[in-house]
């Protein structure tokens, strides 16, 4: 609609100025009705009115993407916040899980191609944190048990074991997390499938030559990965297998 309100506007513009060129160039008698039918001063007051709700339309969608882009931020901070204490605490990882839900949902409405690019700086910052969260868990980890080296079936044991609260027993409880919270932080670690790395450029010859002057040990590094490659804690030369 912005778009459209805009072409709308810059066509009526041209259009008056079009009659205004013209009525030098036309005759008088024939340029008399033309003008009386649409005289260029509205043609210019319809252009102008067009162009104001077009610029109202993009503020409109700025205003609106920055909503979304500071709620699904908040939305992320909020969640990072609930498990920053490395708890296995089943309520709060279900907690953390809706609060990502809500943050996905939230980034899919940010429409503004430089809010999408702040958000994905953002998003990069919590992937690291989230993949992190669940790198070295423990399988009884996730069964929310206190002692996380325990061996799995003990800890699957202890997850529903009785309590006593406030002075009241519970013949059963549920410790375990929720697989859908699991979901939801394992998905927040993920990179999407359509995902474009902003890293797409490797130093040209040209850029290497003077890196020798400036930066000597970088120019080095970088002469050295194109002779050998390390694999194993073992060095080849490029394009021969035998040890160095």
């Amino acid at each position: 609609m912005r778009l459209l309100l805009g072409w709308l506007g810059y066509g009526l513009l041209a259009l008056a100025v079009a009659m205004l060129i013209l009525s030098f160039w036309v005759p008088p008698d024939a340029f008399k009705a033309l003008n009386t039918a649409l005289p260029a001063g509205v043609l210019i007051a319809l252009a102008g009115h067009l162009l104001s709700q077009a610029r109202n339309a993009a503020e409109s969608r700025e205003k609106q993407s920055r909503f979304y882009l500071d709620s699904s931020i908040q939305a992320y901070e909020e969640a990072k916040k609930l498990l920053s204490s490395g708890s296995n605490d089943r309520a709060t990882w279900i907690a953390a899980g809706r609060a990502l839900k809500h943050a996905t949902e939230l980034t899919e409405k940010v429409t503004v191609d430089e809010h999408l690019r702040v958000l994905e700086v953002h998003k990069l910052k919590y992937r690291g944190f989230f993949h992190d969260l669940l790198k070295d868990k423990t399988a009884a980890f996730f069964y929310g048990v206190e002692d996380s080296t325990l061996p799995i079936d003990d800890a699957a044991t202890l997850s529903t074991a009785p309590e006593e609260k406030n002075g009241r027993t519970t013949s059963s409880t549920l410790k375990s997390l929720s697989e859908k919270s699991i979901h939801a932080i394992w998905e927040a670690a993920q990179f999407p499938e359509e995902y474009r790395d902003p890293l797409n450029q490797e130093f040209s010859a040209e850029e290497k030559g003077r890196l020798m002057l400036f930066y000597p040990g970088l120019h080095e590094f970088l002469e050295h990965t194109e002779r050998y490659h390390s694999a194993s804690g073992k060095l080849f030369p490029r394009g021969n297998q035998s040890d160095r």
